[in-house]
């Protein structure tokens, strides 16, 4: 039997979905609310930071290949609005946060409200 995923409308087979709390969710929305999900965590921060005392800065080059090209389109953009990012590559909002919280935590991007827009932007912008 094929159902509705209740968190983004995904046909998925009754045994390929999950229980989330109330909801009956698809495997990628079930994963998604397993992972952090806020990229200004202070705690987890610092351990990046410990980490990259020891090691070096992580480079752009050393990311996975979507954070690569997620950090690429910001850089080339200068700013850009987590919609863009979505549609410019066909993602799950889960999936970009994931990424944001990597390019943030290793100092690549971060978000600045701009004329009272969130927008994602390298790590330098001085707006």
């Amino acid at each position: 039997m094929r159902l509705k995923c209740e968190r983004c409308g995904a046909e998925v087979e009754d045994e390929d979905s999950y229980m989330l709390r109330n909801e009956r969710v698809c495997e990628d929305c079930y994963f998604d609310s397993a992972m952090p999900q806020h990229p200004c965590d202070p705690v987890a921060q610092s351990g990046v930071d410990k980490f990259s005392e020891v090691f070096e800065e992580v480079k752009p080059e050393e990311l996975l290949e979507e954070q690569r090209k997620v950090y690429g389109y910001i850089k080339e953009k200068g700013k850009v609005t987590s919609m863009e990012v979505l549609q410019k590559f066909g993602m799950r909002q889960g999936e970009l946060t994931q990424i944001f919280i990597v390019l943030r935590r290793f100092k690549l991007a971060k978000g600045a409200r701009i004329d009272g827009v969130t927008y994602c932007v390298p790590w330098d912008y001085q707006g």
